[in-house]
């Protein structure tokens, strides 16, 4: 009697154990479960849609670009850009009128485009184009941006903020760029006069890629060779490359003694699908040196 109590016992410790054992290797699974499955789908590194990856398509060309940074590639805006070259690429540069696109963006995001804005003292005190806004001129927000980004007017950049307020318009620059992951980047003011607004051509690549996707506006805009803005007449382009290469279809570039000549552009790829995208930091002569990065394009398989 005694041993058949202690079989019983001893089958029943055995179940306990047991019992004990699959709870603990359950617990396990679903602790890990929640955490690889949160690295995998939430992290920028595990999702297409939420980052921009950059991948070597061909050996490393050799290329003289004189200029203290540059990229080139290809991207058909779906997460993946294909690296065709790159000179310093995640170093980070003044990138001076370059950070009137992300100044473009919070325009579009935040305003009204018919509401009319009058320049004031501090928007006139930026520093003035030979054609430029005027104390008291009255414009569209649609047409100080087409200003702004076609002739790279600093008033009209100033203006654009100050209707919001700087410190808050300023926020939203830097906010806009943590989401496009734009890791590098850092913006001041609206003009892009300050040195302190750097970025590098890599996070200036997923701005491109963020632009072309969500704000043809912009890229409409920024490539057209000329804008009649009624009070101002017909205003040029800066960049002196749309009249010889009709496929750019967004540009913009940027110019400051410390930051140097910038300039960012993409072209339809007239062979394939997608677009190249090209960026110049710090040149002397931005057009020159971009001419390099586009040829390699039209000669890219």
């Amino acid at each position: 009697m005694i041993n058949f109590k202690k079989a019983i016992g001893g089958v029943l410790l055995s179940f306990v154990f047991l019992a004990v054992f699959i709870y603990a290797i359950s617990c396990t699974s679903l602790f890990l479960d929640g955490i690889y499955p949160k690295i995998n789908k939430e992290s920028p590194l595990g999702s297409v849609s939420s980052a921009v990856f950059f991948s070597a398509e061909q050996p490393a060309v050799s290329l003289d670009v004189d200029a203290k940074a540059a990229m080139s590639v290809k991207s058909y805006l779906s997460g993946e850009n294909k690296i065709i070259f790159e000179k310093f690429s995640e170093e980070k540069f003044p990138i001076a009128s370059l950070a009137k696109l992300m100044t473009a963006i919070i325009v579009l995001d935040s305003y009204n485009l018919e509401q009319t804005i009058m320049i004031g003292p501090l928007a006139n005190s930026q520093p003035p184009l030979k054609q430029d806004l005027q104390l008291a001129d009255s414009m569209a927000v649609k047409n100080l941006l087409e200003v702004m980004l076609i002739k790279s007017s600093n008033k009209a950049a100033y203006a654009l903020s100050e209707l919001m307020g700087q410190e808050k318009f300023i926020e939203l620059m830097n906010k806009k760029a943590k989401e496009i992951d734009m890791t590098s980047t850092v913006f001041v003011d609206s003009t892009g006069l300050s040195s302190q607004n750097v970025s590098t051509a890599r996070d200036l690549i997923k701005l491109t890629n963020h632009i072309l996707k969500n704000y043809p506006k912009i890229a409409d805009i920024s490539s057209s060779k000329e804008f009649f803005i009624e009070g101002l007449g017909v205003m040029e382009n800066t960049d002196q490359l749309l009249n010889e290469m009709p496929e750019i279809v967004y540009s913009k570039t940027g110019f400051t003694t410390e930051a140097k000549g910038c300039l960012l552009l993409a072209i339809k790829d007239l062979k394939n699908d997608g677009y190249f995208i090209n960026v110049i930091l710090g040149a002397d002569d931005r057009f020159l040196e971009m001419k390099k990065l586009i040829n390699l394009n039209t000669t890219h398989k």
